[in-house]
C-alpha cells in the first residue's frame, strides 16, 4: 500500500494540487470530494497531464499507471503535503489566529494595527483582503486554501514580515487549511448561528472552531471571551499552556468593568481577577474609538492578547486608543440632511441584534427621539433558518425596516425576502417596506430619514460587489451613501 511518505519520497516531485487543470509533469494530484465536484472523477485527466502520483479517498475505477495513496481525508493529506514540499517560513513568524462567528475581522484588524504601532512588520490575512508591505490584495476566502496560504506566507516573508494576524474561518479549520501552522496565539470571540448550511448543526460548527485551540503549541496562549457559552468547550483539552478568559463576569481571568459608551467610542477598565495567577497588570484603564459594547469586548480581547505576548501595559493603552475598526464595521457616515448612515457587515442574527442594540442605546435620551431605520437582506444559497430570526430582530429593534437583496446568488430574491418577512408579525409589518433593488432600498431609507435619524445598512459592509446568479456585479453600500449625500 502506497503511503503519503512513499509519495513524497518519489524522485522528481515538483508540486501538489487539488485542481486537475493545474497538473504538470512531476506534480502530485490530490482528489478532493467538493460540494460541486468530486476530484476522483478527474484522476485520469491528472495522470494524462503528467501527475507523478495520486492521493485519493477511494481507489480509482481503472487501474492506475502511477502510485496511488489511499487516505481517510484528502484535505488533511493535501495540507500535509503542502507543508512538506514548500517548507514555508511559518516557524520563524509570530502568527496570531482569530476565530469566532462575529468579531473576527475587527479583532484581527485591531491586532494588526496594535502590533504595527508597537514596531513590528505585520501581515494581515482576512475577509477585507491580504495586506503586507503597504499593499492590499483582494481575496475570495477569509482564510485561503492550504497551498495559497503557504504561498502567501512565503511572499510575506520575502517582504520581511515577521508577524501575521489572520482570521481563521470554520470552513478553513474543517478543511485543514491551517494544519501545521505553529500559531503563537489564538483568540475566540463568540459562537452564534451561522454557516449551518455547511456544518448542519451548532455542535459541528463548534467542533470546527475548536480545532484551532486543539492544535496550539504548548508555548502559545489562548484568549477567549468568558461571556460566550461555548468558551468552556473551546478550552477543553486546549494545548496552550496559557489560557485567559476576558469578560464581564467575575469568573473571567480578566474582567471588563467601568464601561462608558458614547458616539465617539468607549472607555473601560481591565481588572485582573484573584483567580488569575498570571503576571498581567492588576488594573488597566483603556479607551477605544470603536462604537458599541460588543466592540469593547473585541478591544479587550486584543489588549489581553497583546499583554500575554509581552507588550507593556502603557504601550497597550497607547496603541489601543489609536486604532480604528476595519472597513464596513459600524462605519459612520453623516448625511447632509442631518441623518447618520452606519454601514456594518452584520449578516447573522447575533450581529444584527448587536448593531441595532448599540445604535438604539447610543441614541436613547436624545430630545428628538431619532428614528432607527435598518436596510438589510440575507445571502442566497446559505442557511435559510436564520432569515425569519433576523426579521424578528429587525422588527423589534428598528423603527422602520427596509427589506432588500443581499447576495442572492442562485436563489430568487423575492423568495429570500419572503423568508425574512415570515419572522415579522403584526403591526411591525406596517413599518416594513420591501424594495428588492438594493440601490433603491438604500436611497429610499436615506430619503425617509430625518435629522438625527440613524440608517443602519447591514449585511455587506466592506464588500464592493453583489453576487447575482454567478456574476459579481460592482456594488458598494458606502458608494451609494456618498452618491445620495452628494445629490441632496
Amino acid at each position: 500500500m502506497t503511503s503519503i511518505d512513499d509519495v513524497l519520497a518519489l524522485d522528481g516531485v515538483v508540486d501538489v494540487t487539488t485542481d486537475s487543470r493545474e497538473v504538470r509533469p512531476g506534480w502530485i494530484f490530490v482528489a478532493v470530494c467538493g460540494s460541486a465536484f468530486d476530484g476522483h472523477n478527474a484522476i485520469p485527466q491528472a495522470i494524462a497531464a503528467g501527475a507523478i502520483a495520486i492521493v485519493a479517498q477511494k481507489p480509482p475505477i481503472e487501474e492506475s499507471s502511477v502510485p496511488i495513496a489511499i487516505v481517510r481525508d484528502t484535505r488533511l493529506a493535501f495540507a500535509q503535503i503542502v507543508q512538506s514540499i514548500l517548507k514555508g517560513p511559518t516557524g520563524t513568524m509570530r502568527i496570531f489566529g482569530v476565530t469566532g462567528t462575529n468579531g473576527k475581522t475587527t479583532c484581527a484588524t485591531l491586532l494588526e494595527q496594535m502590533l504595527l504601532a508597537s514596531g513590528r512588520s505585520v501581515g494581515f490575512i482576512g475577509t477585507t483582503g491580504n495586506r503586507y508591505a503597504g499593499a492590499t490584495h483582494a481575496t475570495n476566502y477569509t482564510t485561503p486554501h492550504a497551498h495559497a496560504l503557504a504561498d502567501l506566507f512565503l511572499e510575506m516573508s520575502s517582504s520581511n514580515v515577521d508577524t501575521v494576524c489572520m482570521e481563521v474561518s470554520s470552513h478553513a479549520l474543517d478543511q485543514h487549511r491551517v494544519w501545521g501552522i505553529p500559531f503563537k496565539g489564538a483568540l475566540f470571540t463568540n459562537l452564534t448561528r451561522d454557516h449551518l448550511d455547511y456544518h448542519t448543526t451548532m455542535e459541528n460548527y463548534a467542533r470546527a472552531k475548536k480545532r484551532l485551540f486543539d492544535m496550539l503549541p504548548a508555548d502559545s496562549y489562548a484568549v477567549l471571551d468568558a461571556d460566550s457559552e461555548w468558551t468552556p468547550f473551546m478550552k477543553r483539552n486546549c494545548t496552550a499552556n496559557t489560557m485567559l478568559t476576558v469578560g464581564r463576569g467575575r469568573d473571567a481571568n480578566i474582567q471588563i468593568t467601568d464601561i462608558a459608551l458614547t458616539l465617539d467610542g468607549a472607555t473601560f477598565v481591565l481588572q485582573r481577577m484573584p483567580i488569575d495567577s498570571t503576571a498581567l497588570p492588576e488594573r488597566i484603564e483603556c479607551a477605544t474609538s470603536l462604537l458599541g459594547d460588543f466592540n469593547v469586548t473585541n478591544a479587550a480581547l486584543c489588549a489581553v492578547l497583546c499583554l500575554a505576548d509581552g507588550m507593556e501595559a502603557a504601550e497597550v493603552v497607547r496603541v489601543l486608543a489609536q486604532v480604528k475598526g476595519p472597513a464596513g464595521r459600524m462605519e459612520r457616515y453623516p448625511i447632509s440632511s442631518g441623518a447618520i448612515a452606519v454601514v456594518d457587515y452584520a449578516h447573522t442574527p447575533d450581529a444584527l441584534y448587536n448593531a441595532l442594540r448599540v445604535l438604539r442605546h447610543l441614541h436613547t435620551g436624545q430630545e428628538s427621539h431619532p428614528t432607527i431605520h435598518v436596510v438589510f437582506g440575507c445571502g442566497g444559497d446559505r442557511d435559510q433558518g436564520k432569515r425569519p430570526t433576523m426579521g424578528r430582530i429587525a422588527a423589534r429593534l428598528a423603527d422602520r425596516v427596509w427589506l432588500t437583496s443581499d447576495n442572492p446568488r442562485s436563489e430568487d430574491p423575492t423568495e429570500i425576502i419572503s423568508h425574512i418577512m415570515s419572522g415579522i408579525e403584526g403591526v411591525a409589518r406596517e413599518r416594513t417596506e420591501i424594495i428588492e433593488d438594493r440601490r433603491e432600498a438604500i436611497r429610499a431609507a436615506l430619503l425617509a430619514a430625518g435629522p438625527n435619524d440613524v440608517v443602519l445598512i447591514a449585511g455587506k459592509g466592506h464588500e464592493e460587489y453583489q453576487i447575482i446568479g454567478t456574476e459579481r456585479i460592482p456594488f458598494s453600500d458606502v458608494a451609494e451613501i456618498e452618491l445620495y449625500s452628494a445629490s441632496i
